[in-house]
């Protein structure tokens, strides 16, 4: 079966102009590009006035965690109809394998953000077992190793230091999965267990992935001047800053490649810190050094409740959480880091508590705690406490339009959604129109071309994914179709993008009129 894409503009996913032609597919791969003729091709698809572009690369993804459930095609549905075809999965810490059969903390992993539906935990610890088990998902995965699921499959969510015969255990699964394919080994500083986890564990971690030619990607400990992930959580260099040092040494110290998830700067005071950050990377890459950072094009971002509280806090049993003590440490620390930061409750939204609780999603906490007649941090607290430390919300200030303009123009800048279907509450806007948005910002900035290039051939690039990113012959027919002048995100939270006309996976066409089939068969890149 050969298709012919006739007159479109092609973005080649080089950075270079774009440039009218037309381009061949036959069966797997691009053909041929340039001026070709109607009667080679099987069927015609005349594209004048859109461009073509490869299939966009979602550089940081959670979709590994539903890509192994038989009811897996509504999860993926959206990301396809914003173009994307390639998903690099397992950030923040979190993979759904790479843990041991045998333990007891298996109902902790995905941290309370994630689980696989109907698929039992045992199912597959490693990550050959992953791939027997998903089968063809709907799109390509990029599956990178969260190093928190070798955590709690060794200690749960204990706050210490791993024993010498843990640290054995933890590094033979790194060893493992990476030998089996993994693409590199991911941290999440801000999450339980790996807040916990010293700096000597971590680089032990990227030292392994280091000798493999692994990526490491970070959720870094802190995105704000001032955070509870240190002690005080305010004063000294702006926590932010801080948390990137930690990952410039760990690159400095073990040269590996590291990829900075989410470079965000969470409240308004900490928005002065963007050149200092920048800075810091420049620096890195000028030594020589691998060290690059990826971003979403919304000024906001979904994560779990608990994320702002400290780490003290979280390693206390239950009831001594309660105590009045606590109440009064934690409110004199959360509510002069709120002061510092220029960030507060009212950014703060409810996206998902839990069944009976469904009149919070929506509303940030503030508004609950004056319905409530309490204070924001009571009802802050209790909001935790209703979902087990386990609610989902969506955080704002993360950034603004003149940092997400300064950073989309950066190169060492790739493009992503951290963005994932839910199945109850609130959705993310993210996960049905980041892609879009960043085209509809680009193309109105002037820079399409060098958007395009951070979302194919840049991240291509960044993960060894060879023969795709390119509009070149030979090159896996992964392929998106947009309209210039329509794209944009959803009208509605969880709506279908505009301006994605045509999407093709392999040669196969999966998506027309910014529909999706549900007729596709990725692959796990390994």
């Amino acid at each position: 079966m050969t298709i012919l894409l006739k007159n479109g503009r092609l973005i080649d996913g080089t950075g270079e102009p774009g440039y009218k032609a037309d381009l061949l597919i036959e069966n797997r791969r691009i053909a041929a590009v340039g001026r070709i003729e109607e009667h080679l091709a099987d069927q015609v698809i005349d594209v004048s006035g859109k461009c073509v572009a490869p299939g966009f690369i979602d550089s940081h993804s959670h979709n590994d965690w539903f890509a192994p459930r038989t009811d897996r095609t509504p999860f993926f549905t959206p990301f396809a109809e914003q173009g994307i075809t390639t998903q690099v999965t397992g950030n923040c810490g979190f993979s759904p394998f790479g843990y041991e059969e045998n333990s007891p903390h298996l109902d902790l992993l995905g941290s309370g953000l994630f689980s696989r539906g109907a698929f039992e935990k045992e199912d597959f610890s490693h990550l050959q077992g992953f791939v027997e088990a998903c089968g063809n998902p709907p799109l390509n995965i990029l599956p990178i190793y969260g190093h928190m699921s070798s955590r709690i499959s060794i200690s749960g969510y204990a706050n210490r230091e791993l024993t010498p015969e843990e640290v054995k255990r933890q590094n033979a699964l790194l060893e493992r999965t990476l030998e089996e394919g993994a693409a590199g080994v991911s941290f999440g500083l801000m999450y339980e267990p790996d807040r916990y986890a010293p700096y000597e564990e971590l680089k032990r971690a990227a030292e392994i992935a280091s000798r493999r030619g692994k990526i490491v990607t970070v959720h870094a400990r802190a995105c704000s001047a001032a955070s509870t992930s240190y002690q005080p959580p305010f004063g000294g260099r702006p926590h932010n800053l801080r948390a990137l040092d930690e990952m410039a040494r760990l690159a400095r110290e073990t040269g590996v490649k590291v990829q900075y998830s989410h470079l965000i700067f969470v409240g308004s005071r900490t928005w002065k810190t963007l050149d200092e950050a920048l800075r810091i990377i420049d620096d890195l890459n000028r030594e020589g050094l691998d060290f690059m950072y990826d971003s979403y094009a919304m000024t906001y971002g979904a994560s779990v409740i608990t994320v702002v509280l400290p780490s003290w806090y979280l390693g206390l049993p239950e009831a001594k959480r309660r105590s009045a003590a606590v109440r009064a440490r934690m409110a004199l620390e959360i509510g002069v880091t709120k002061g510092i930061l220029g960030f507060d409750f009212e950014d703060i939204v409810i996206a998902w508590i839990g069944e009976g609780h469904e009149d919070l999603c929506g509303k940030n906490v503030h508004q609950i705690a004056r319905e409530w007649k309490v204070s924001d941090l009571s009802a802050y607290l209790t909001l935790v406490d209703l979902s087990a430390g386990k609610g989902r919300v969506i955080m704002h200030k993360y950034s603004t339009p003149e940092i997400l303009a300064r950073l989309m123009t950066d190169p060492r800048c790739l493009c992503m959604t951290d963005a994932w279907v839910e199945e109850e509450g609130m959705q993310n806007p993210a996960t049905f129109g980041c892609f879009p948005e960043f085209l509809r910002l680009a193309k109105e900035r002037g820079h399409l071309e060098h958007t395009v290039r951070q979302m194919t051939g840049a991240a291509a690039d960044r993960f060894g994914l060879r023969n795709r990113g390119y509009l070149k012959e030979g090159c896996l027919a992964d392929i998106t179709v947009f309209d210039p002048f329509k794209v944009a995100p959803a009208l509605e939270s969880d709506g279908r993008p505009s301006g994605i006309d045509l999407v093709f996976l392999a040669g196969k066409q999966i998506v027309e009129n910014g529909i999706f089939s549900g007729d596709s068969r990725g692959e796990i890149l390994l």
